[in-house]
């Protein structure tokens, strides 16, 4: 099934740590170009438990500024990595605060 299509999407409640996980399989994966990388370990959240020059993995998927702000993801975000077996994983990001999930079916 080499050339195969995967498609996953994650749900959860907010903060259950969606959007971190799918940026560290991104990195993982060498999925992300690696200026991106970089970029991403010079930016702060405020309130941000992680030491500095370390990556916010949910930075990778959340691309409206308004999700980089808030620290939260507003719609759904779409990245696509390849696996080891020569498929295509293409994985989406869903929003976790109620008043967004609506986004998902969007």
């Amino acid at each position: 099934m080499s050339g195969a299509v995967i498609r996953l999407l994650t749900c959860g409640s907010v903060d259950d740590g969606k959007s971190t996980l799918i940026g560290r399989l991104l990195v993982e994966t060498d999925s992300i170009p690696h200026d991106t990388i970089g970029a991403a370990r010079k930016v702060r959240r405020s309130g941000s438990t992680i030491p500095a020059g370390e990556i916010d993995f949910s930075l990778l998927t959340d691309g409206l500024e308004a999700e980089r702000e808030q620290g939260i993801t507003i719609d759904v975000a779409y990245r696509s990595m390849s696996l080891l077996d020569g498929k295509r994983l293409i994985i989406g990001d869903a929003p976790g605060h109620e008043q967004y999930t609506r986004n998902m079916v969007v």
